[in-house]
């Protein structure tokens, strides 16, 4: 399987298209966070760990001054989509674990069996 990698600025444009498409305070909090999030994410072997790394790092280091959650959910979303693969949990259950994740309920590990158990191939 090819290693997609993920950049600092791929998730900044990713985090300033939510913020004008759904509201929001713009701009970016800690950039050093993002990048040590995005340097865990590119170490990441597994689509699976690439996507928990990304999720659980941007929802619980909060590297942006608002959206971090959204953030989080597209740019690991769109780490799966890299692999042809999607989420397919409901927006109800998707929200539900955001909040969990974002209360530190979960690890990363746990992240990633929560996305193993969501993600199906597209198409």
């Amino acid at each position: 399987m090819v290693s997609i990698g993920l950049s600092a600025d791929q998730v900044i444009e990713l985090h300033n298209d939510i913020i004008r498409d759904f509201g929001g305070e713009p701009g970016l909090r800690d950039p050093a966070t993002l990048d040590y999030i995005v340097y865990q994410v590119n170490r990441s072997r597994t689509m699976y760990r690439k996507a928990a790394v990304a999720l659980h790092g941007i929802c619980t280091g909060h590297p942006f001054i608002d959206g971090n959650k959204r953030t989080a959910f597209v740019t690991a979303d769109n780490l799966l989509r890299e692999y042809h693969y999607k989420t397919n949990a409901s927006n109800e259950n998707v929200i539900a674990f955001m909040l969990d994740v974002a209360s530190y309920v979960h690890s990363v590990a746990s992240v990633e069996s929560w996305i193993k158990e969501n993600a199906i191939p597209e198409g």
